[in-house]
Parts: structure tokens; sequence; C-alpha cells
């Protein structure tokens, strides 16, 4: 072998233990850095890389809480339910009286009264974590000289929490929690998830535990207590709506869609037309409301036709995120409604949720039958329209090429 040969065999030796110096292998990190690593793969979308981290954190110490809830939630994303549920459960197992995280994200996994015990057991970590928040901060007030009052939170069963608090809930408050979901967060946000939970467990009185004996008392009343414990939570209001639908009450429900949408149409308004001033919201997250609750929002508005707030509503989410059958079907749907006017506008929407289905297929079987009865009794597209049409499903489709290049990136 030639010097040359022998000079560059050095070099590229030395280069790799340069780069196996300055990336440690996974056998070196500690726990807490192993999890800082999967954080870090998680923020860049790369789910199974972040899995690997998590999973040697899991065979050095199985009962590790944090690596199992963090495993957890990557399971959830790349849709292994089964994963999901083996970590969380034993998650649960390890540590059965702290951590509410765990047991929101099991009661969604789980059905019927499973369900319901999970969000019950949530809300009772969290009412604890509440109080706990509350007497530390009255007792701050106070210059720590005279016993501070609790604050009466709601627990799972509608009393209050004026109980000593265990030691676990006490952790909660006092020390951050690693990788688990349940990191410090302030008073406010952690009202809003017992509230946001009641509304969970009214929705399973709708659904799954619908025939139990008083199921409609019983979903009234978690409703009504996801309005007492946070009066500013839209998807509170928002629920209210949708029982008095069931009840067949439409004034009433007009009533609260109204004040749930007022509570934050406006100001995402303001938001997207760059009127909001910076600092006064989250530039990540400018809506409280999911994508899928502002579509039930919007079902709910044309329910009791209340038709121009829908097409706000709709037209947000449109812009959002434009490969949603969902979307373009209500927009057509709303303008169908609203008669022979409208109906040049309704064969618009109804032929691009068509299009958009062929795209990007939605699993809604009877929204899919009835978008094809519609588009059959309304007509073809105009050629002015099947231009415009063409236009868009090429649009559409370099967005889906693109995404689909970002994930082969992110994998790659």
């Amino acid at each position: 072998m030639g010097k040359n040969a022998i000079n560059t065999q050095k070099k590229k030796l030395a280069k790799a233990l340069k780069k196996k110096a300055a990336k440690p292998s996974l056998e070196t990190l500690s726990l807490t850095e192993l999890l800082a690593r999967a954080q870090e793969h998680i923020d860049c979308f790369q789910y199974e890389n972040a899995q690997k981290y998590c999973q040697e954190a899991l065979k050095r110490e199985p009962d590790y809480v944090p690596a199992l809830e963090t495993s957890a939630s990557l399971c959830l994303e790349t849709g292994n339910l089964d994963g999901a549920k083996h970590c969380l459960g034993r998650a649960i197992t390890v540590q059965p009286d702290e951590g509410y995280s765990k047991y929101l994200s099991m009661a969604q996994l789980m059905e019927g009264n499973e369900s319901l015990e999970c969000y019950q057991k949530g809300i009772e970590i969290l009412s604890e974590t509440v109080a706990l928040a509350q007497k530390s901060e009255n007792g701050k007030s106070l210059g720590g000289n005279d016993k501070p009052e609790t604050e009466n939170v709601m627990t799972e069963n509608g009393t209050t929490n004026e109980e000593v608090l265990s030691d676990e809930a006490k952790a909660d408050v006092e020390q951050p929690l690693t990788n688990s979901g349940d990191s410090k967060e302030d008073k406010p946000a952690l009202i809003r998830k017992i509230s946001t939970a009641c509304c969970s467990i009214a929705e399973l009185y709708m659904t799954d535990l619908c025939d139990e004996e008083e199921a409609e008392d019983q979903c009234l009343a978690y409703i009504n207590k996801a309005l007492e414990t946070d009066p500013t939570n839209p998807e509170a209001f928002q629920f209210m709506a949708s029982y008095q639908l069931v009840r067949q009450q439409p004034d009433e429900a007009k009533t609260f869609i109204k004040k749930s949408i007022d509570l934050w149409l406006p100001k995402y308004k303001e938001i997207h037309e760059g009127k909001a001033e910076a600092g006064t919201f989250d530039p990540i997250d400018v809506c409280p409301l999911s994508y899928p609750s502002r579509l039930s929002a919007a079902r709910i508005l044309i329910e009791v036709q209340e038709y121009d707030v829908a097409v706000e509503v709709l037209e947000g989410l449109s812009e959002e995120d434009d490969e949603i059958v969902d979307t373009w079907y209500l927009l057509g749907w709303l303008n169908y409604l609203q008669g022979e006017e409208h109906k040049d506008s309704a064969r618009h929407f109804f032929h691009r949720a068509k299009q958009v289905q062929a795209l990007a297929p939605s699993e809604d079987s009877q929204l899919i039958e009835h978008l094809e009865e519609l588009v059959q009794e309304l007509g073809p597209l105009s050629e002015e329209d099947l231009e415009e049409e063409a236009v868009d499903e090429g649009d559409i489709e370099d967005e889906l090429q693109r995404e689909s290049d970002e994930e082969e990136m992110d994998t790659s």
C-alpha cells in the first residue's frame, strides 16, 4: 500500500473518531440526556429516531415514567395505539397518583366507563395541583405567616377540594416533570385543562355512555362544571350548544354557539389581518380551538342558520389547510341551504370537495356519499369553473408532493 493511500486511510480514521467523539453513543448518555436527545428529534418531527432514545432509556429503567410517557406520545404520532396504551398503562401502574397527562391521554384511547374513569382521575390530580398552586400563591401574599386558604376546585365527583393535598400533587406543582407532558404550567392553563376534560366527559355521555341511566343529566352536569371551572373556555359553550341541539332547542343552541365564537373568532381575525399586537397571542397556536373543533363549530352555526359566521370560520380553516374535504363540503352545504341564488357557489365548493377527496381522501363515508349525491344533483361545472378547478388541482398536487418530499427528508 502506497504512502498516499496510508495517509488517506489515517485521515478517514481520524475523521471517524472525531465524529464519534462529537456524537456520543447511546450507552454514554444518562437517562435525562437520552430524553433530551429524544425531544430534539421530536422538535424536528423525526419520531423514529426519537423513539430509539426512549427505548434505550426504557431498556435501562423499564419503569422510568418520563420515558414511558414520551414513548407513548411517539406511538400516538406514528399510529401505534397498542404501543401507546402499553406505555401509558405502565406509567399509570408505576405512578397512579401523580401526573395528570397520562390519564387524559389514556382516556382518549379507551371507551365507555374505562375512558370515564381515566378522565375523572386526571381531573382529580389537576384539581389538587390547582388547589396547591392557589395555596402557594396565598402563602406568598400573606408573607408565609398565616395559614393560606385553599381555592375550592371541583373534583371528579363534583365536590370541592378542601382537604390536605397529597405529596404527589405537591410534586406536580413544585417540581417540573421531565418530558411527561406535565411540564410546569400556570394556573389558568391547568384550569382550562380541567374544563376541557369535563367537556370530554360530557361528550362520552352523548356517545359511548348515552344509554346509561341519567346520561342526559350527567352530560348537562359536566358541561355546567366545564363552564363554572373556566367561563372563558369556548369549547365549553360549544358543547352546551351541541347539547341544546340534541334537545331540539335551536334558539338556546344559537345563544351558546355565539358566546363560544365571540371568545375566539374576533382575536383570530385580528391576528390574520395583522392588527393584533405582538405578545398578545401565541404565534404558533393562534386559536384556542383545534381544527376539528372549529369544524364542529361551523356545523352548529349552519344548523342554527348563522351562515355568515359559519363562512368566516370555514374560510379561516381553508386558509390553514385546504386539503380537508369537510371544510369544502360544509362551504358547499351552507350555500346549498340558502336557496337557488347560491347554487352556483354550492356547486363550486362541492366540486372542490370532490377534487380534494380524490387527492387526500376522507374516511367519512356518509359525508362522501352525500357529496356525490349533491354533485349529481347540481350538475357539472361551467368551462370557466373547470379551468379554475384544473389550476386548483395542480396546486393541491404540488402541495401534496412538497409534503411528501419533506417527510422523506425528515426520515432520511
